[in-house]
């Protein structure tokens, strides 16, 4: 049987069902099990501690099966949730994203809040110089002219994750107008806002 678009290439993986879903696991009570799929995980990406867990316990281990795998991990090293926040951070940080939006995916991932507050720190001024960067880099140096590309500009921030002051800052406005264009963008935008935050 031909493999590919010209006949080629390898077969398709055997024991995946469409979707690319491994199989059902045939231990859902053992730790050992439990631990070698971590380990499978592991080794595409890191994960922090919550999201290895729900990864073992969507797969089907129970979930005491998955608690232990993931302890003994930990004690290992090979699960750190600090280092996973710093790498995290760094890499979003690196694609354009602000503070908010880099926390709710880190408490989407199942890291603590004290982890979370540590490593992101929205008053810190270094992310007011990130919003004027990404400004720049997609809009151009110049100004915005008019309301209308104001409002672009500020929805296009907001929905990267930086702040109401962040925002205002980087547009290089102060005063009442930008407030207003705020909030036009805030309104405009609630959709995906209000996808953030859940």
């Amino acid at each position: 049987m031909a493999f590919g678009p010209r006949g080629g290439g390898t077969p398709p993986r055997t024991g995946r069902r469409f979707g690319g879903r491994a199989r059902p696991v045939d231990e859902p009570a053992s730790v050992g099990a439990a631990r070698n799929r971590a380990v499978g995980l592991l080794s595409r990406r890191d994960y922090p501690r919550g999201a290895l867990k729900g990864r073992l316990t969507d797969a089907g281990f129970e979930t005491g099966a998955a608690e232990a795998a993931v302890t003994e991990l930990e004690d290992e090293r090979l699960v750190n949730d600090e280092r996973y926040v710093e790498a995290a951070v760094a890499s979003r940080t690196a694609r354009g994203q602000g503070p908010i939006r880099i926390a709710l995916e880190l408490r989407r991932m199942g890291v603590a809040a004290e982890l979370i507050t540590r490593a992101v720190d929205a008053r810190a001024p270094d992310w007011v110089e990130r919003a004027q960067a990404l400004r720049r880099r997609r809009f151009g140096a110049g100004a915005a002219a008019g309301g209308a590309q104001r409002n672009r500009q500020a929805r296009f921030l907001l929905y990267r994750g930086f702040t109401g002051e962040q925002v205002r800052t980087a547009l290089g406005r102060a005063g009442t107008e930008l407030d207003e264009d705020l909030a036009v963008a805030l309104d405009e935008d609630a959709g995906s806002e209000a996808e953030l935050a859940d």
